[in-house]
């Protein structure tokens, strides 16, 4: 099967940047577009209270 040249990838949240950098992991080299309303570029939001309830 073909890769695709380009994905869109709909909402820029934290699982919108998972799913695009698994994209990438798996080695998908084409364009990738980030749909989403935030009104900056998606970024790396670490599971900041995950980490606190575990005690780390």
């Amino acid at each position: 099967m073909n890769q695709p040249s380009r994905l869109v990838v709909v909402g820029a949240s934290a699982a919108g940047l998972t799913a695009a950098e698994a994209l990438r992991r798996k080695g998908f080299t084409g364009a990738l577009t980030m749909v989403g309303e935030e009104p900056r570029l998606p970024y790396d939001r670490p599971p900041l209270s995950k980490q606190i309830l575990r005690g780390s």
